[in-house]
């Protein structure tokens, strides 16, 4: 049994095919199954499925050979799938080449029914990625640091998540016990089946990174049908209705599902063509009525945009209402008028404010470039400067380490000098010492000297004295 099953309905996708097909079978994760659905293209893309089911024995190819729309082959696919879990890919768009790993590890990680990823849009027109709130679950932030959730812990955001399938995973056991399916031969298919899938869904979790990359404003892609395919909202909606009834915490939401319904489809009739609006309005009608919204006078329903819209429908022919929105749309269509009128008189002006601006744009572009050639300047003296500051620091550092180095040798000979010094004092009283001791010495020699020529002539001087 695969670790994923890759579903892939085309029609038409020519020009895309094989970036959407390389980004998947050059996945990381090797043990997948890609089933590819030919929805009777009548372009290059069925030989293109051809040549890679001839290079790799993992993908599975089902031709069908009457156009019936995503859902039916989807359906198809589903029927085949033997994966531990289910995905999906748009044959339109393409994906990151470690997705369907992180997606299976993730999903294992938190034995979950559910995993989603972030994605973002890719303008086929001027090749650029488009990040939205949207598509990276930013409503759901609050659950960034929770391994697993509910889809009742989802209950007050359940609206706003993005219902695309293509960025999800789904356990197949847990498809098979629901035995939820795609409504077929309709678009906007993917919004029963999200919620469908999405409701019951005990274990969710979620990688809080973009793994997909969905590819807009491209020709021929079916959200740009103009047709009366458009119609499908209506039975769209209605069924997701349908699916919420089976919801047990129904009663803590109804109002928001009520309102979010109200204003989808009547915004959907404001921009749709007029040729389409007659029939819109019957099955808009229907669906509105069949919401059962007793106390109209609720505090609520100020808080819903379209809801006056929903008045008048529920409670007009369609003439009449008609006729009201047209009033409307007259009001509205004067105001603009009266607009374009004052436009126009500023418009006569405009060529010379613009040549203004573009004088002012390229003086200033000038002003800019001198001002940058001095800033690079001063920043180059600035650079040499902070150089020499640094040269002298570090000068200044070496002189003062020589100072405080002389001045401990001068401590230290100072020192020495006075130690010397001393020394010399000190030898020299001893010198003088032993000089005053002999001088006592020869002093008592003589004085004994003198007394022993006393005691045997007298006194010498006495004879002196005589003589005179």
């Amino acid at each position: 049994m695969p670790k994923v099953s890759i579903i892939i309905p085309f029609n038409n996708v020519e020009n895309y095919f094989e970036q959407c097909l390389n980004s998947v079978i050059f996945q990381t994760l090797k043990d997948i199954e890609v089933i590819l659905i030919n929805d009777a293209s009548n372009d290059k893309s069925k030989e293109i499925a051809k040549e890679y089911i001839e290079k790799d024995g993992r993908i599975k190819v089902i031709d069908l050979k009457t156009k019936h729309g995503q859902g039916y082959a989807r359906n198809r696919g589903l029927e085949i799938a033997q994966g531990e879990y289910i995905g999906f890919v748009d044959s339109d768009d393409f994906i990151e080449l470690d997705m369907f790993e992180k997606m299976y590890n993730a999903a294992k990680s938190g034995n979950t029914d559910i995993t989603m990823c972030e994605a973002c849009e890719y303008d086929d027109i001027n090749n650029t990625i488009i990040k939205s709130d949207y598509y990276s679950f930013s409503i759901l932030n609050r659950y960034r640091n929770q391994e697993v959730f509910s889809a009742i812990d989802t209950k007050d955001e359940i609206l706003n998540i993005n219902v695309s399938i293509w960025n999800k995973i789904y356990r197949r056991e847990y498809l098979i016990k629901i035995k939820e399916k795609f409504p077929e031969g309709f678009i906007y298919e993917d919004l029963p089946y999200f919620f469908g899938t999405y409701l019951p869904a005990k274990r969710i979790n979620i990688i809080w990174e973009i793994l997909y990359y969905y590819r807009i404003n491209r020709k021929n892609s079916t959200m740009k049908q103009v047709n009366n395919k458009v119609l499908d909202r209506i039975p769209m909606v209605s069924l997701t209705y349908e699916k919420f009834k089976n919801c047990f915490y129904l009663q803590d939401i109804k109002q928001k599902i009520q309102g979010w319904i109200i204003n989808d489809l009547f915004h959907r009739y404001i921009l749709i063509n007029h040729n389409l609006h007659k029939e819109f309005f019957f099955l808009m009608k229907k669906v509105f009525k069949n919401l059962e919204i007793e106390d109209i006078n609720n505090s609520y329903w100020k808080t819903v945009y379209h809801f006056p819209g929903y008045l008048l429908v529920v409670n007009n022919n369609f003439e009449d209402f008609n006729q009201k929105v047209f009033n409307e749309y007259l009001d509205i269509q004067e105001i603009e008028n009266r607009l374009r009128c004052e436009i126009l008189n500023y418009s006569n002006n405009f060529n010379d404010v613009y040549k203004n601006i573009e004088k002012c744009y390229k003086y200033s572009e000038n002003l800019y470039d001198n001002l940058q050639k001095n800033i690079e300047e001063l920043s180059k003296e600035n650079k040499e400067l902070k150089a020499e500051i640094n040269q002298s620091i570090s000068e200044i550092q070496i002189l003062k380490e020589r100072i405080r180095e002389q001045n401990i040798q001068n401590e230290i000979y100072k020192e020495e000098m006075l130690n010397h010094v001393q020394e010399i004092i000190n030898n020299q009283k001893k010198v003088y010492d032993e000089q005053i001791k002999n001088l006592k010495k020869e002093i008592t020699e003589l004085k004994k000297i003198n007394e022993e020529i006393e005691e045997k002539i007298g006194n010498p001087m006495s004879l002196f004295f005589k003589k005179k």
